[in-house]
């Protein structure tokens, strides 16, 4: 009958616990609701952006992309944001990459290109 009762127990209270945000989650939607009321959407949209949820906690920006997002690239001359592979690469090595889409784009995991090899690599939020 023990294990029977742990279960029960155990059932209850992950059900309990279920029902409560955690402090770092009501601090983040807290945070978000900050973040968005100091955006105006309007001017937003009329510079061509989005509000978006940007980074590891998701907090809203105005994100303008970029009309070279996505292209191929080798340096950041060939780009309006920064040339970019999602691959971790060593420096030095001979790469392509893309175009970043926005200046949110790197945010994680990503080696920056510059001539044809890789500069850098980092995981950033």
């Amino acid at each position: 009958m023990k294990p029977l009762f742990f279960i029960v127990f155990l059932t209850i209270v992950s059900g309990c616990a279920a029902n409560n945000k955690a402090p770092l989650e009501v601090a983040l939607e807290k945070e978000r609701a900050v973040a968005l009321a100091k955006i105006d959407s309007d001017a937003c949209k009329k510079i061509g952006g989005k509000v978006e949820p940007i980074g590891l906690y998701e907090l809203p920006k105005c994100v303008i992309y970029y009309p070279d997002g996505g292209t191929s690239c080798i340096s950041d001359a060939d780009c309006l944001g920064m040339c970019v592979t999602r691959e971790m690469l060593d420096a030095k090595t001979p790469a392509r990459g893309i175009c970043e889409r926005s200046e949110h784009d790197h945010f994680g995991c990503y080696s920056a290109i510059e001539d044809g090899k890789v500069l850098f690599s980092i995981c950033a939020d």
